[in-house]
């Protein structure tokens, strides 16, 4: 596990390389920055109009970056409640386990003296059956 001890306003947690994912992520970041600049600078030089100057293609990017995260989200969301629904499925046949090993437990002669009182053990109420 590991321990993490609050600085000045967390500063020492952003510089901290074990453990974190930030230094993972940017190399790839720096690497895919790299990339853009150099498709930009060599190959879109001499380009006088960008797709992206009409509203239109910007609306189409974002709405569907916009339905991906919300896709994304709701996956999440499912997975989550799922897991939780999981949880409680399990933690109910684990409390199911747990009574009959105590019913069938409490059978044993030797737990007359602690066994909860029953309807079996007064004879005036067996008259009945």
């Amino acid at each position: 596990m590991i321990d993490y001890f609050k600085g000045v306003y967390g500063i020492n947690l952003l510089f901290r390389v074990h453990g974190s994912a930030l230094y993972k992520g940017s190399i790839a970041g720096i690497l895919a920055i790299i990339i853009y600049l150099l498709i930009e600078l060599q190959w879109n030089s001499n380009r006088v109009s960008d797709d992206l100057d009409h509203p239109y293609g910007v609306g189409v990017l974002v709405s569907s970056v916009s339905l991906l995260i919300i896709f994304r989200a709701n996956f999440g969301y499912q997975r989550y409640w799922e897991g939780v629904g999981a949880i409680h499925h399990s933690m109910s046949k684990f409390m199911d386990a747990t009574m009959h090993v105590a019913v069938f437990h409490l059978q044993s002669k030797e737990y007359d003296g602690i066994r909860p009182p029953s309807f079996f053990d007064c004879d005036d109420l067996n008259k009945l059956n």
